[in-house]
């Protein structure tokens, strides 16, 4: 016995109360793949942002070169596909 039955509730009643609902149909999703392109950022800002002292934020570091923090991240994190 399903939960609308044991209410007192059938398909047609709530069709009334609801109004006629259409089934919804499944369509495929494609999301768009946007790849980052790190390769923007300057060879010059790269060096300098791998040669700061390991102690600096990425945060600190994206204030002062005025680029994002994951940028910063990610060129710190792939050292050797950029040296």
């Amino acid at each position: 016995m399903s939960l609308l039955e044991k209410l007192g509730l059938s398909k047609e009643s709530m069709e009334r109360m609801l109004g006629v609902v259409a089934p919804l149909k499944k369509t495929k999703i494609t999301k768009k793949k946007s790849y980052r392109r790190y390769e923007t950022v300057p060879a010059d800002i790269r060096k300098a942002i791998l040669g700061e002292h390991p102690s600096y934020t990425c945060r600190e570091l994206a204030k002062k070169y005025g680029i994002s923090a994951s940028t910063i991240w990610d060129i710190r994190d792939s050292k050797p596909k950029i040296q």
